[in-house]
């Protein structure tokens, strides 16, 4: 396997069920239907034109990010990444897939990370027992500036790092260049500050400071991501439609969409992945979840995602997939390659449950537990598809974040939808400005106001 990415999509494909799955002839009319849609899509690619390409402009960046991700690591012990969506979540599936779980734990040369992505003062206080913050550079991502939960997370412990003697002149602010609060913190602060580029979204920032800045003080090399990232922008705008992984695996799920697959589950069978898979949640969910199209029709766009893991989810969630409603579609993600395997010994070779163990490593059995669960699941007529990846690397890495990121973008585009903002979250940061008092939105504090008077009153609670 030479290739950093490999995509299965033939189970998404069947004669004998026409109803759950694609037909092989609906299948090979794809390219007639959405190819020209994808054509549309590479040449936006190959000419720069997609936002999605900002983040590979993003090498000129990285020798200044190595150097200062250098100098963190030199002079502080943790480091404390305040971000929420997009500011957190990319930066949490390059540690978990590159360093591991329990990358905090071990004993290394490099800074402890945590990334703080909620405002739940208990969670907060958590995180304040086990970390000094005077020994603690604080990462602030907020790609406006203006995010209410990582603003006040900012407020509170840049003053505690205050409090503690802290040089704020070492904070760093990753955000938009722009005229607005957060720019003129970092100027007030003469802190460090690196912007992320404008038009390039928050769930489409991991390839940019706010992945690569992580990930250079732990010692995973950035320039390595973004490689990946090449590699896969190379792949899509080469191949045809018949042999492009992009192609195939989009159409598809948006033509099993139209036939009412409208929950899209990926299945992570590997540890490393579990960050991604949230990562994955919400870049698909924020992005695909649209009401109106570009030609302000109302579509009610999109597919629900949800992420698993594998093979612990087999033991929760997996008996509903099998026999409850025929409404999803699965895609199953592995490793091919991992360090350290484990073989089991021989250790009770008279008792039938345990001696067929002997001689087969952990990894093997991860694998064929995958297989064995995408069969089952394909036997009862629930289309699957695959993802193997190579090894865990960055370049796989990259890789695999910039391919999720084009597939969310061509399938956008056959929805006829704007896969960049996001309206439906926006009443909600209103109301949220407004109840807490936002000065540039005081105005519609009584409005609000009045409103959560009469949702109260609709409530009927009761009690255990």
């Amino acid at each position: 396997m030479n290739e950093i990415i490999s995509v299965d999509i033939g189970h998404l494909i069947s004669e004998r069920d026409k109803l759950n799955f694609i037909s092989l002839s609906d299948f090979n009319a794809l390219e007639n239907k959405y190819g020209h849609v994808f054509k549309e899509f590479q040449m936006s690619l190959q000419g720069k034109k997609s936002y999605l390409t900002l983040s590979l402009e993003e090498e000129r960046s990285i020798p200044a990010i190595k150097s200062l991700a250098k100098n963190i690591a030199a002079k502080y012990e943790n480091v404390l990444v305040l971000g929420i969506g997009g500011s957190a979540l990319g930066a949490r599936a390059v540690i978990q897939y590159l360093k591991g779980p329990l990358y905090n734990l071990i004993q290394q040369e490099h800074p402890r990370l945590f990334i703080l992505d909620n405002i739940d003062p208990v969670l907060v206080k958590y995180y304040e027992d086990v970390i000094d913050i005077g020994k603690t550079l604080i990462i602030y991502v907020s790609k406006s500036g203006s995010t209410p939960e990582t603003a006040a997370l900012f407020i509170h412990f840049y003053h505690r790092f205050k409090e503690a003697g802290g040089d704020t002149a070492d904070i760093v602010i990753c955000c938009d260049p722009g005229d607005n609060g957060i720019n003129h913190i970092a100027k007030s602060l003469g802190c460090r500050l690196l912007h992320i580029p404008h038009n390039l979204p928050g769930r489409y920032s991991v390839l940019s400071s706010v992945g690569f800045l992580p990930s250079e003080i732990i010692g995973i090399d950035s320039g390595q991501l973004l490689e990946g990232a090449h590699i896969a922008h190379q792949s899509i705008i080469s191949d045809g439609p018949q042999q492009n992984a992009l192609f195939a695996l989009g159409a598809s799920l948006f033509e099993l969409a139209l036939k009412g697959k409208s929950i899209h589950v990926l299945f992570n069978y590997s540890n490393l992945l579990s960050e991604f898979g949230l990562w994955f949640v919400q870049l698909w969910a924020e992005s695909l979840g649209k009401k109106q199209s570009l030609a302000n029709n109302v579509v009610n766009a999109g597919t629900t995602p949800l992420t698993c893991l594998g093979a612990t989810d087999q033991h929760s969630i997996l008996q509903l997939f099998k026999e409850g409603p025929a409404d999803k579609v699965f895609g199953f993600m592995k490793i091919n390659n991992v360090a350290d395997g484990i073989q089991f010994t021989n250790e009770f070779p008279t008792e039938k449950e345990y001696s067929y163990f002997a001689g087969r490593t952990m990894q093997e059995q991860l694998h064929v537990e995958q297989l064995a669960t995408e069969m089952s699941l394909v036997k009862d007529g629930k289309p699957c598809y695959s993802i193997t990846l190579k090894d865990v690397s960055p370049k796989t890495l990259g890789g695999l974040f910039y391919f999720f990121e084009a597939l969310v973008v061509f399938t956008a585009n056959l929805w006829d939808i704007n896969a960049y903002d996001q309206p439906g979250v926006e009443e909600g940061k209103n109301i949220t400005y407004s109840l807490m008092g936002r000065q540039d939105y005081n105005h519609k504090k009584s409005k609000y106001e009045q409103e959560v008077s009469m949702y109260n009153a609709e409530r009927r609670i009761y009690s255990i």
